[in-house]
């Protein structure tokens, strides 16, 4: 009866440990698959648009690298997932994006199992060059914008909802440094994003001795869009050059107010 027992109780340590060995083996495999052999797989690349590509790719799922084409250079970007917060049902991935003087890196987060829930990106930080930005927004009439400077993210989270394509939090600061426009150099210039339902407000300050600039660009979920700018100088000599392209209220204010589609 004894010896019985004990043949019993050793079956079950064998098949326990069997089991262990082979939930240890297929998580080892999966979790050392190359990054470049998931991507090349038809499943995934049905997923992505024909015009982007990820190669070359290096490393595996939860940490690697690749570079973006979309067939342009969009850069090289790095990863490293987080496994314990896929057990919440949540994708965390801490990612940086590189491409010449231009870097951007953050933490994001998307669910797993729901396509309605918010993704986010949190503590963006980083720069990058405008010219390149624009080239990267592809919007008509802007690529071509004679504009040098970078913009500086610093301490930027963003949610956006998949089902509206509007953004559900925005809070940071962006700043506009070394901008130059039509040949007209601006000093810094600080942008404070503040969103309130459907509707986005950007406050933008910036000035140098002698003068200031202030004013709000305001976005709206249905497309539309206000600008409103002022610069106001101590005398008339301290007038930048550039407020000769807004409307002059007087010898020592200028004004920009427009609105519109995008």
């Amino acid at each position: 009866m004894v010896k019985k027992m004990l043949n019993t109780i050793s079956l079950k340590w064998f098949f326990g440990l069997m089991g262990l060995f082979v939930l240890t083996l297929l998580f080892s495999i999966i979790y050392h698959l190359p990054i470049s052999w998931i991507l090349a797989q038809p499943s995934v690349q049905n997923q992505l648009p024909n015009a982007v590509q990820l190669s070359p790719s290096h490393g595996t799922l939860w940490q690697g690298t690749t570079y973006v084409s979309t067939p342009e250079p969009i850069g090289k970007v790095s990863w490293e997932l987080s496994f314990w917060a896929l057990l919440t049902g949540q994708a965390s991935v801490e990612t940086r994006w590189q491409k010449e003087q231009s870097h951007l890196s953050g933490e994001l987060n998307s669910p797993l199992f729901s396509e309605k829930g918010a993704v986010s990106v949190n503590h963006l930080n980083g720069q990058i060059d405008l010219p390149l930005l624009l080239r990267l927004i592809n919007a008509p009439g802007l690529k071509e914008l004679p504009i040098e400077g970078v913009l500086l993210l610093e301490q930027v989270d963003f949610a956006i909802e998949a089902q509206t394509s509007w953004p559900s939090v925005l809070t940071g600061q962006l700043i506009l440094n070394h901008l130059n426009i039509l040949g007209n150099a601006l000093p810094k210039i600080r942008i404070t994003p503040e969103l309130k339902g459907e509707q986005l407000t950007l406050k933008i300050q910036g000035g140098e001795s002698g003068w200031t600039l202030s004013g709000h660009l305001e976005v709206f979920k249905n497309r539309q869009y206000r600008i409103a700018l002022k610069v106001t100088a101590q005398s008339q000599e301290s007038m930048p050059d550039w407020a000769g392209l807004l409307r002059q209220q007087s010898l020592t204010v200028a004004v920009l107010n427009n609105n519109g589609r995008w």
